[in-house]
């Protein structure tokens, strides 16, 4: 049974998403970049939208992270925050880049940083995606 009754709300049952599927969706997320990709010919920079360079292997890379914590909502939680971030009028995939988001502080953090995963500062940057986006704009 994919759902069961929790309260009176329905609670979606969590799966593991294999790195294949997860890597299948974030190339289908980005239609732009998969024949390159295919070729193997996906440069290695390229500009953004907001016109700072950019890397497509890693923005795939990070949608296929976001795509297998939302699966099995891995951390505790992050599925809630695409909920509430849907609920606030963002896309399907704009809810990938603002977790994605998330999980690249994170990254940088742990390299600039020399330290490990910290699951209390993931939550407090999902909690201010999710807070900038209640704010008037």
């Amino acid at each position: 049974m994919a759902r069961r009754e929790n309260h009176g709300r329905e609670k979606k049952k969590r799966r593991k998403l294999s790195e294949n599927d997860a890597w299948e969706i974030a190339v289908r997320d980005h239609p732009e970049w998969g024949e390159a990709l295919e070729r193997g010919t996906l440069p290695e920079e390229i500009v953004g939208e907001d016109g700072e360079p950019m890397s497509p292997q890693l923005h795939l890379t990070i949608h296929a992270v976001v795509e297998t914590q939302l699966a099995a909502d891995n951390p505790k939680g992050v599925a809630a925050i695409a909920r509430e971030l849907k609920a606030l009028g963002c896309s399907r995939h704009d809810v990938r880049h603002e977790i994605g988001r998330a999980v690249a502080n994170q990254l940088w953090e742990m390299m600039q940083r020399e330290h490990g995963y910290d699951e209390q500062q993931h939550f407090a940057d999902l909690r201010g995606i999710v807070d900038s986006h209640r704010q008037p704009r």
